[in-house]
């Protein structure tokens, strides 16, 4: 019964080149200043952000930048509606900073709702790309607030208009669109409207920019985000981020709809099922870094975010990082992620001890394995080689540990390890030793991928 639906899940699956690649994107995110200030991000700021992040972190892999919300103040449109800037206050638009980015070797991500139509496109009743009617004809009876419309897709024009943004950002050059607020469209409009929508979101964007699902209510198991989405968000947001948001906010409280979890990891756990090579990605939002307690719990939560092939999206700023940029620059534990790599816990019931251990298998054969603990104090966690991993004769040739870049030699039987609280072990277990030599000597030549 559970593999015929997975297959049945599978079929409806979106199938991108995104998806395929089986692990999110590695990148910045604008977030955490605008969450401190409440204001939108400053055009100087933004640019010092890019420079900071070409600088500090594009050798590594991290080859995108992306603004976030607070993007009322975004009321410069063009002729047809859509906006021509992040907020009206910045000099330069789109266009100018998607090239500077380029010209720093990153890409540029948006944030951006194609479901959102400005005041000012509405006060211009401006004609509709693509159609006969104008910008008042397709607004809903419900707003999104009092400077963003929602658009009703059952309107003549809604579909055009839609399509056409994202066609819009396309053409500019973005390859990263999160669509947020998607809760909100699902309660207003419904669920048949809602679907229509990301509908045609996905039909317009195909393989030319990577489709985020953010705040979706993920009703039965995410069944209708799975065929649209090349992200979807597991869980609330990062907010004041910390050991309350990796593990603890609400711990094992299950909401009906949005957020359905609070902290990433259920999330994470409850969602496991879902996501899979050439289908839908779990995203786990952002990551403030400055906001833990210990290196333990700054290892926890990039490694969270590896082993579940999440997106690895830095949210800590130049003058925030507070020198915790190392443990965002772990070649070990980024490779995870470049092999499009995604593990499972060994139970998907958050309250199950067994959902702190995670395993998963790589191209090599070596398998990778999570433990995390998220308890108050020291325990004591092992992996059972042969009937948890399937090695035939439950022998490995050697342990890894991926965060202390130090071979711990063969195992037999078992592989127990203390781990400390809000700590975790990432090791990798081979069982190829002359694959696994060539490879580890790959990693110290600075060879971030394995091929």
């Amino acid at each position: 019964m559970l593999a015929v639906a997975s297959a049945a899940m599978t079929l409806n699956a979106r199938d991108s080149k995104y998806t395929r690649r089986g692990a999110g994107p590695l990148y910045w995110m604008a977030y955490e200043q605008c969450y401190i200030t409440n204001v939108a991000l400053a055009e100087d700021r933004y640019q010092k952000s890019v420079d900071w992040v070409a600088e500090n972190f594009l050798r590594y892999g991290y080859n995108m930048v992306c603004t976030d919300g607070w993007i009322e103040g975004a009321q410069t449109v063009n002729s047809n509606g859509y906006i021509l800037k992040y907020n009206s206050d910045w000099k330069h638009g789109f266009d100018y900073w998607i090239d500077y980015n380029r010209k720093k070797g990153l890409d540029t991500g948006i944030y951006y709702n194609p479901l959102w139509l400005t005041r000012k496109a509405y006060s211009d009743n401006l004609k509709i790309s693509g159609s006969s009617q104008r910008t008042r004809d397709i607004v809903g009876n419900k707003s999104f607030n009092d400077l963003l419309y929602w658009v009703d897709v059952n309107k003549q024009g809604a579909e055009q208009w839609i399509k056409g943004y994202v066609r819009y950002f396309i053409n500019l050059g973005f390859t990263f669109l999160r669509v947020d607020f998607l809760r909100d469209y699902e309660d207003y409009y419904g669920t048949d409207s809602y679907v229509k929508a990301l509908k045609w979101i996905k039909e317009e964007a195909g393989d030319e920019i990577m489709i985020s699902l953010v705040m979706p209510n993920c009703f039965n198991h995410a069944v209708n985000e799975l065929p649209y989405g090349d992200l979807f968000r597991i869980s609330a947001d990062v907010f004041t981020g910390g050991w309350d948001f990796i593990s603890n906010r609400r711990r094992g409280y299950h909401n009906a709809n949005w957020p359905q979890w609070e902290n990433a990891f259920d999330g994470f756990v409850y969602f496991s099922d879902v996501a899979a090579r050439g289908q839908i990605i779990m995203d786990g939002d952002f990551i403030r870094l400055n906001t833990c307690n210990s290196p333990k719990e700054r290892q926890f939560w990039v490694s969270l975010m590896a082993i579940t092939g999440s997106p690895i999206a830095i949210a800590d700023q130049y003058d925030t990082i507070r020198g915790c940029e190392s443990f965002y620059q772990n070649e070990e534990i980024l490779q995870l992620n470049k092999l499009g790599f995604s593990a499972r816990p060994l139970s998907t019931t958050v309250s199950n001890p067994n959902s702190s251990r995670w395993i998963g298998q790589l191209p090599s054969g070596d398998w990778i394995v999570g433990l995390f603990n998220r308890m108050e104090v020291a325990a004591d966690m092992a992996i059972d080689l042969k009937s948890e991993l399937g090695i035939p004769d439950g022998k490995a040739s050697n342990v890894r540990d991926l965060w202390e870049h130090s071979d711990l030699g063969p195992a037999d039987g078992s592989y127990k390890v203390s781990v400390p609280a809000h700590g975790c072990k990432i090791l990798r277990i081979s069982v190829a030793t002359k694959r696994f030599q060539a490879e580890v000597a790959a990693l110290r030549g600075g060879v971030g991928v394995v091929r």
